[in-house]
């Protein structure tokens, strides 16, 4: 027994090692069961399946059938006479049917004690191969009727007429009840007992390697099945649903005879299931930009040009519900929640469109950039976002603002508007305000002339009456509790940054210009050692350009433009992003992440992120550099 233990506990190191040959270095064990303590299996994991269950098989499933001794889970197969419970003479179903079960087995199972999302499952087992022998290792999804809740074998032994097979399978919904899809991979059993002649007698390791994008069924780190999860969608009973997007829980059984056991060979009993271990495993959720990011329910995170706040132990990061066919808000702006910044629970919509015509935000209205800061005064989740009103394009250019009594809310929407109406910026001179300029004396756009008036505020007087146009947008709070709205403005060519007031809900009136007529959208900004840092984006519609990055030692400026903050490859396209915000670590002075949209306007919500630790030279400059995998935790470190 002792052994035993030492080749687990050295096995297990080899497993979780930095770097070893089977290149599991990304994964983590998450939950085993070694079978290690004699007598019952754990009923705090482990329940059990009782009398006749399914596929008319011939075994009585019932818990005196599964034990653990030496280190082993043993489900026995015995040749023995149980009555049936449910039967009755009359009854028409098979399990009713028969007065007697003449065999015995066990089936054990974790549904809603133990249930796994993508990972690696692992099983180390010698199976029975006699005759009527039906051994498995399988999942199940909980949440719907088979097969739309998904079935995985890791490992099935029967006979395919007559001859004994091994199958590594999936099946899943289709219009029809009880009538699965499958993908099955059935190899004869000859195949590797050619390999080794005495195959049946020894352990084996059967092993599902599952993420979101495909499953995969080794046997002795044979790859058996491929399944892509891209072909796994169920039918109109599983609500088009993918079942393998899904948790699941394990199954282990020896069933005996039934449709595809065979007829039981009574000199193999007592049958023996041996199970030496099921270890589960996860990747270490790494931040991988660029490529999906799956939430607690496995589908990629749909909050784009989003934000993140922190608030008591966890982040919420709010961002645009993107469809596939359209960036027109068809549900609203949604919310995850994280502990880690890595592993994201999917909250639902915070703040939902409208079904009114009448509101600003009815289906089919832009919403873009939702960003949400705490109020500390009103006890209040402020939300902001740039509105453009349904069926007018990119006219509106307005601003918006909702708010809730909880992170995730649902926010009640306030209302939409121009920025600071009827008020000059503070930094202009009255010489500027004083001039007269009109558009109409501009036609011919981009000339130096053209420039000059940008600079000296001709779209400023243009929308002074109605308020400045507000576009792509951040917030920021300052260590003193002020609030700032800093957006695209005047036809996106002059940032702007407005004071809110104490409620967060509009403006003081207090607002300035930062690069007049420099084109600049997408604002991110942080302040570290006293300095304020924006990062942003030229105005390309959604190809991606070169970032550009400003200083100040006050909100209110001077703002100096510096170099492109990217390095290295693809720096001059941001690294095919834009950014959308930058998030200061709780609590880690110095740590911010930079955030930004890979944006694909073919296929809204597949759109990607960018998330990137900034980094800061020997001068303090910030600069970012591409990472292909990183962990917050690490880098804290």
């Amino acid at each position: 027994m002792r052994k035993k233990i030492m080749v687990k506990v050295l096995f297990l190191l080899f497993l979780l090692a930095p770097v070893n040959m089977l290149g599991q270095s990304t994964y983590k064990l998450v939950w085993s069961d070694e079978f290690n303590k004699p007598g019952k299996p754990d009923s705090t994991v482990w329940s059990f399946e009782d009398g006749f269950v399914r596929n008319e098989e011939l075994q009585w499933y019932q818990p005196d059938n599964a034990f653990c001794e030496k280190g082993l889970l043993i489900i026995e197969g015995r040749k023995e006479k149980v009555r049936n419970t449910e039967y009755n003479k009359e009854g028409k179903s098979w399990k009713q049917a028969r007065k007697y079960a003449f065999y015995t087995s066990s089936s054990l199972k974790t549904a809603g004690k133990k249930e796994f999302l993508y990972g690696r499952i692992e099983v180390r087992a010698k199976i029975p191969v006699g005759g009527g022998a039906w051994p498995a290792i399988w999942t199940l999804g909980n949440n719907m009727e088979w097969p739309s809740c998904g079935e995985i074998d890791i490992m099935e032994y029967y006979r395919i007429q007559g001859i004994p097979h091994i199958l590594a399978n999936a099946a899943w919904g289709t219009d029809a009840r009880y009538h699965a899809m499958w993908n099955s991979k059935k190899i004869p059993f000859d195949y590797f007992l050619q390999k080794d002649k005495e195959w049946a007698s020894k352990f084996h390791i059967w092993r599902m390697d599952w993420d979101e994008e495909a499953i995969r069924l080794y046997l002795d780190n044979e790859l058996l099945n491929e399944i892509p999860l891209s072909q796994t969608t169920n039918g109109s009973l599983g609500n088009h649903q993918n079942p393998f997007k899904q948790p699941h829980y394990i199954l282990l059984n020896l069933a005996l005879g039934g449709v595809n056991g065979g007829e039981p060979d009574d000199k193999a009993f007592p049958m023996r299931y041996e199970i030496d271990y099921v270890r589960v495993y996860r990747k270490e959720k790494m931040i991988r930009s660029g490529e999906l990011w799956p939430d607690n329910e496995g589908n990629h995170i749909n909050a784009h040009g989003g934000g993140v706040l922190h608030f008591g132990n966890k982040y919420y990061w709010f961002g645009e519900h993107k469809s596939a066919t359209t960036s027109s808000a068809l549900v609203g702006v949604t919310c995850y929640s994280s502990t880690d910044l890595c592993n994201w629970t999917n909250e639902g919509v915070a703040l939902s469109v409208s079904d009114d015509p009448a509101s600003d935000i009815v289906k089919g209205c832009i919403i873009e950039r939702p960003k949400v800061i705490y109020n500390n005064k009103t006890k209040k989740f402020v939300m902001w976002f740039h509105l453009e009103l349904k069926d007018k394009g990119y006219a509106a250019a307005r601003a918006a603002v909702a708010v809730s009594d909880q992170a995730t809310g649902p926010y009640q929407f306030i209302g939409s508007f121009r920025a600071n109406p009827g008020v000059y910026p503070f930094d202009m001179p009255q010489e500027l305000k004083n001039k007269q300029l009109k558009l109409e004396d501009y036609k011919e756009w981009w000339t130096p002339k053209w420039y000059e008036a940008v600079n000296n505020g001709l779209f400023i007087q243009r929308d002074l009456a109605g308020g400045q146009m507000s576009r792509d947008m951040t917030l920021f709070v300052d260590e003193d509790g002020k609030a700032y709205h800093i957006y695209s403005s005047e036809e996106n060519l002059t940032l702007h940054i407005a004071e809110l007031n104490d409620d967060y809900l509009g403006y003081t009136g207090k607002y300035m210009r930062v690069a007049p007529a420099g084109h600049n959208e997408a604002p991110a900004i942080f302040k570290k050692d006293g300095m304020y840092w924006m990062i942003t984006s030229g105005c390309t519609g959604w190809a991606p350009n070169e970032a550009r990055m400003f200083s100040a030692p006050s909100i209110w400026g001077p703002w100096t433009k510096h170099p492109n903050p990217c390095t290295g490859e693809n720096a001059k396209i941001t690294y095919g992003g834009q950014s959308t915000y930058i998030l200061t670590l709780q609590g880690e002075p110095n740590k911010y992440i930079f955030m930004a949209d890979i944006w694909r306007p073919k296929n809204p919500i597949d759109a990607r992120y960018i998330w990137l630790p900034v980094q800061f030279d020997d001068k303090g400059v910030p600069f970012l550099k591409w990472i292909d995998e990183w962990s917050p935790a690490e880098w804290i470190k």
